[in-house]
């Protein structure tokens, strides 16, 4: 779950339902900066994630302030790169869209309003890229410790993706498969390969035997009963900051914790690092420590001990790593 927040959270134009818009209309729209576009851009998405997921706010950036300051950078970044299908009118647009998008779509990225669909560009197929808008295919394969990619193909479910930082919009890139995978509905054959949607728990999954569990609803109400286990029934909806608790098995509110705070399996429930914070040293029974990401431009860690501040990423190998935010000069 904290994985694919990070990873829709980093995605330059994802946006949504959920609020209203305080982007401009019409002739207005036409006319607009590319500054104040992004500014828009980052108001809404940013406060619609905070309506629809509190908690994706928190884990990525630790407020909803930083989340617009952060997503409006990249997205300025992103209308100034090279062949650039990104316009100032079209991010404009996208902002005000957000009526259109509902939240449960919004946290999938799917059925993604038509003002927002990704934008393509004029670089050739192969060429250097920061961002998807610059290619043809709306799509830059960018390996996870690199800091431009590649205009490639738009990857399809059971793609490969152990070499790329996304999947790209509506899918996932899951953990013990690696391949890219969307998210299913209610009612799904559902396992660690093959997630389930916001708002959903897989049910009866085995990964020791391969037994495939059911999506089913998360229980959404604090203090009810819930399965920490999920082998016979749904766990806690994490989008409305609930989790198990090992002891009680009842839902109670999730924790979100510093850096330097304890973290992992803490009093019973599953502690979480914020503001793009690592969890290190938790094992099955035993608390970990977060490790607070790196600020831009300071030393992080690509096996994970250190990581950056949403959407900056880590660039480098091993521990010598450097976070930088996304942006075209790296790839000239």
């Amino acid at each position: 779950m904290i994985r694919r927040a990070l990873s829709l959270l980093a995605s330059c134009f994802v946006v949504a339902a959920c609020t209203s818009s305080t982007s401009s209309s019409g002739a207005d729209a036409g006319r607009v900066s590319a500054d104040q576009a992004c500014a828009d851009l980052a108001h809404a998405r940013c406060h619609a994630l905070e309506t629809c997921a509190p908690p994706r706010i928190q884990i990525a950036y630790g407020d909803e302030a930083i989340c617009e300051t952060r997503v409006k950078e990249e997205c300025v970044a992103a209308q100034a790169a090279p062949s650039t299908g990104a316009t100032p009118a079209a991010t404009e647009a996208c902002a005000g869209a957000f009526a259109s998008w509902a939240c449960s779509d919004l946290l999938d990225d799917t059925h993604t309003p038509a003002a927002c669909a990704q934008v393509t560009g004029a670089l050739a197929s192969g060429a250097a890229c920061a961002f998807s808008g610059q290619c043809p295919s709306g799509f830059c394969a960018i390996a996870p410790a690199a800091a431009c990619g590649t205009c490639a193909a738009v990857p399809k479910a059971g793609d490969s993706c152990a070499d790329l930082a996304g999947c790209g919009p509506g899918m996932t890139c899951t953990v013990d498969t690696q391949t890219c995978q969307p998210y299913l509905a209610q009612g799904g054959a559902c396992s660690k390969g093959l997630p389930c949607g916001a708002g959903l728990s897989c049910v009866g999954a085995d990964s020791a035997t391969g037994k495939t569990g059911t999506c089913q609803a998360a229980v959404a109400m604090q203090g009810a009963a819930c399965d920490p286990t999920q082998k016979t029934g749904p766990g806690c909806d994490r989008d409305r900051g609930l989790v198990c608790n090992v002891t009680s098995k009842q839902c109670e509110p999730m924790v979100v914790a510093g850096g330097g705070q304890p973290c992992g399996l803490v009093g019973g429930q599953i502690t979480v690092c914020g503001s793009s914070g690592v969890c290190t040293g938790a094992t099955a029974t035993t608390p970990g420590t977060c490790t607070a990401a790196a600020a831009d431009g300071a030393t992080c860690s690509t096996p994970g001990l250190r990581g950056c501040e949403t959407p900056a990423r880590c660039v480098g190998t091993g521990a010598t790593g450097t976070c930088e935010m996304p942006g075209p000069s790296a790839c000239h």
